[in-house]
């Protein structure tokens, strides 16, 4: 292509639309500014664009010579005028003779833009996702557990669906994406807070990479986070546990699992999640104890538990009736084979056979057996330790790092009162004094 330069010339308006009907398919038409040196007016076949050369200030190391010139675009007539060009122009050139590189710098920006376009929420919860079981425990030693991290997942996944930003830079999320979030839900504090938690536990690995300055949430005023419901204080009396025993047997819509999995949250005191990932190899059906491993309880801690003759009916019928197996869950999903989850709908039955029992939680069963039993003179250690609470008053502190002992003797005997207590409610009997063994206070 030849190359005509032409100038230096006083560029205007005139200049450029003379240049303009010049143009040719074989030439390229350059045109020197002279109120502005450096600047130049290139016409091309297809278009028109102001450039700017320069030299970079200093010696190459390399050569022992001046740098070499160099070029940046500023634009094009239709947007910039000789003036505006110009005035780009001697703004490279303040830049250049102070020891900088204008080429070099848009090069920088627009690399960085790019990256910062491309760091969108969505691209970086992926990685996030697959970093979080890897992360350690905020208590202890060691990793989380696999349901904590899939927990997590769900509500960081939860939080960016409030916020609607996940196609948008991680580096542009500010304060108008957080108060989407903060009232997104307004009639579910635990769940707000457990999002907003797992957000922020997200923007803060994302500082960790120096993918952001500063985790947003951190600017959000405490007096405007989530607050933690308070804790629940209610717990269903025997009486009302012998009802759910009962509608388990006549709610429609429940296969045979799902009553025996209501039966056994309300005769044995674990939590909701532990009953559903039972296995059968945990089990003992013979001497009657469930020995729960680390990696399933809330403290991962393995823990043990005392099986009653009415908890183990239920496990026995299931045993028989899923054909004796030695692995596998003991009440698996009908249709998945999986952990049952569909809590919501095996309650809603319930609540549709009975409308007056409201306001009840599977985990209300463990309350009521710390409170019936308390009442019945069982000391609060034995209680914790059956409910595996490691940060209970009696568990916690100095207390808990000296007595390690499980009063598993103790536990036994609770276990027992409450399966007989149990047993009688459910039988419409009052339960024989002499049956029920009260436990006498220790006495310092």
């Amino acid at each position: 292509m030849k190359v005509l330069r032409e100038g230096p010339t006083r560029i205007t308006k005139a200049t450029i639309d003379t240049a303009w009907r010049r143009r040719s398919a074989d030439q390229r038409i350059v045109i020197g500014d002279s109120e502005c040196r450096g600047l130049a007016l290139v016409v091309n076949a297809t278009g028109l664009t102001w450039r700017f050369d320069y030299k970079p200030r200093g010696i190459d190391a390399g050569t022992g010579k001046r740098f070499a010139s160099r070029s940046i675009t500023i634009g094009n007539p239709a947007d910039h005028s000789p003036d505006d060009a110009r005035q780009a122009a001697n703004a490279h050139k303040g830049l250049a003779k102070a020891g900088g590189d204008p080429a070099a710098v848009r090069k920088a920006r627009i690399a960085s833009d790019a990256a910062r376009r491309s760091r969108t929420v969505d691209r970086l919860v992926h990685a996030y996702i697959k970093d979080v079981p890897k992360r350690p425990r905020l208590r202890g030693s060691g990793i989380i557990s696999p349901g904590h991290a899939s927990e997590e997942i769900s509500h960081v996944k939860a939080a960016v669906l409030a916020m609607g930003c996940g196609a948008k830079p991680i580096a542009d999320i500010g304060a108008p994406d957080l108060r989407k979030l903060l009232r997104a839900d307004p009639h579910h504090p635990n769940a707000a807070r457990h999002r907003f938690g797992a957000i922020s536990r997200f923007f803060d690995w994302c500082r960790d990479d120096g993918l952001v300055q500063a985790n947003p949430c951190s600017m959000v005023a405490k007096s405007r986070r989530p607050k933690a419901p308070a804790s629940r204080a209610e717990y269903l009396e025997t009486d009302e546990l012998a009802r759910l025993w009962k509608l388990a047997e006549t709610a429609m819509g429940l296969d045979d699992v799902h009553r025996d999995l209501i039966r056994f949250l309300i005769v044995v005191p674990c939590r909701r999640s532990e009953a559903t990932h039972l296995e059968w190899p945990h089990v003992d059906l013979e001497d009657g104890i469930w020995a729960q491993p680390g990696h399933m309880t809330k403290n991962r801690d393995p823990h043990r538990l005392h099986l009653h003759p009415l908890a183990l009916d239920i496990l026995r019928g299931r045993h028989e009736t899923a054909g004796k197996p030695k692995k596998g869950l003991v009440f698996p999903s009908p249709r998945a084979g999986k952990a049952i989850d569909t809590f919501t709908k095996i309650k809603a039955a319930l609540a549709k056979a009975d409308p007056g029992l409201t306001g009840w939680r599977f985990h209300d069963a463990r309350r009521s057996f710390a409170s019936t039993l308390g009442e019945a003179g069982i000391p609060e250690a034995v209680a914790d330790a059956v409910l595996n609470h490691r940060q209970a008053a009696t568990r916690g502190g100095v207390l808990g790092v000296y007595q390690r002992s499980s009063r598993w003797p103790e536990q036994v005997k609770a276990m027992e009162l409450w399966g007989r207590l149990l047993v009688a409610e459910i039988g419409g009997k009052e339960a024989s004094g002499a049956e029920i063994v009260v436990f006498a206070q220790n006495r310092a």
